[in-house]
């Protein structure tokens, strides 16, 4: 008797035809699932979109889109944290995914909201309280606000590095470098391996034209946060600032690795390349920033002018 046999090639078609047509029905699964429930968010049926996007994602868990209008759902209904959690649920199977971003941030926002409004209530006259005042208040530019703010906290907690580095930051951008060192000072007894602290310390004092003691705490700074563009900056210039023109073009370069935009290390860098001598590296050093310049007075140019006020 003749066996009856099918070809590989037939076998191979059919599977591949059983395999996309699996997949084209999941696809449509998952467009159907997606679209019947933003249709019932959309139409205020919270809890037919919630019904239908938890049954979709029994059965496919990873599925992002759908987690996100689950998510969109419970955000709807002050159900915060359930919306924090599948919302990075989300990211994880879908890290670009916009609106996952999107609506995590606002979710984000009020769950940092409602635990304020919590701490307010339990502990009015807290430092932490008192500091998230004066944090408030320098994002709305009230300088005097914010210092009036953090001296309540730093009363109600003198151990407080946070608050003594924030005045201390503070007193460092209004140029008042003195009472700068001081918070500095104070807050360094506390955490002596604290960057801020360190590099804030070697900042004003460049800008009192203490070299020695800046490029002391810039290097301590350095040293606590090699990846720190800022840092290295810094130190850089104290170098230059100090004639020690070698030493200032090391760290200066490598403040460009790590941000290769910093047009006033090129500036710098040049400055310190003729001091030595070079001019084929300062000529460099000085055309890069030049480049840089223009390209920052472009993009300037390039935005479109503020309506006038009615």
């Amino acid at each position: 008797m003749r066996k009856n046999r099918h070809s590989p090639s037939i076998l191979r078609t059919c599977a591949l035809f059983l395999l996309l047509a699996t997949d084209c029905a999941n696809a449509f699964g998952q467009a159907s699932a997606l679209n019947q429930s933003t249709q019932a968010l959309y139409l205020g049926d919270y809890r037919k979109a919630s019904e239908l996007a938890k049954a979709h994602l029994r059965r496919f868990p990873n599925d992002a889109l759908v987690r996100v209008i689950l998510a969109r759902v419970e955000f709807a209904q002050a159900e915060f944290p359930q919306a924090f959690e599948d919302l990075q649920k989300a990211l994880a199977s879908d890290p670009k995914n916009v609106d996952a971003l999107y609506y995590l941030s606002l979710t984000a926002r009020e769950l940092s909201q409602r635990e304020s409004q919590r701490l307010f209530s339990l502990a009015p006259d807290s430092d932490l309280v008192h500091q998230l005042l004066g944090e408030a208040a320098l994002t709305a530019d009230n300088k005097s606000g914010a210092e009036e703010e953090f001296q309540k906290a730093l009363k109600a907690n003198p151990r407080s590095v946070e608050v003594l580095t924030e005045l201390a930051d503070l007193k460092r951008s209004q140029m008042k470098f003195d009472g700068a060192i001081s918070y500095y000072t104070e807050a360094e007894q506390f955490d002596p391996l604290n960057y801020e602290i360190a590099y804030g310390l070697g900042v004003c004092y460049t800008y009192t034209q203490e070299y020695p003691r800046a490029i002391a705490w810039l290097q301590k700074a350095v040293a606590l946060a090699p990846d720190s563009a800022d840092g290295r900056f810094a130190l850089g210039k104290a170098l230059f600032k100090n004639d020690q023109f070698a030493a200032a073009i090391l760290e200066l370069k490598a403040s460009l690795q790590m941000e290769p935009g910093m047009k006033q290390a090129f500036l710098l860098l040049g400055r310190a390349y003729s001091k030595l001598g070079r001019p084929g590296e300062a000529k460099a050093a000085f055309q890069k920033f030049n480049e840089l310049n223009r390209a920052e007075l472009q993009g300037l140019e390039a935005k479109p002018a503020p309506l006038p006020k009615q």
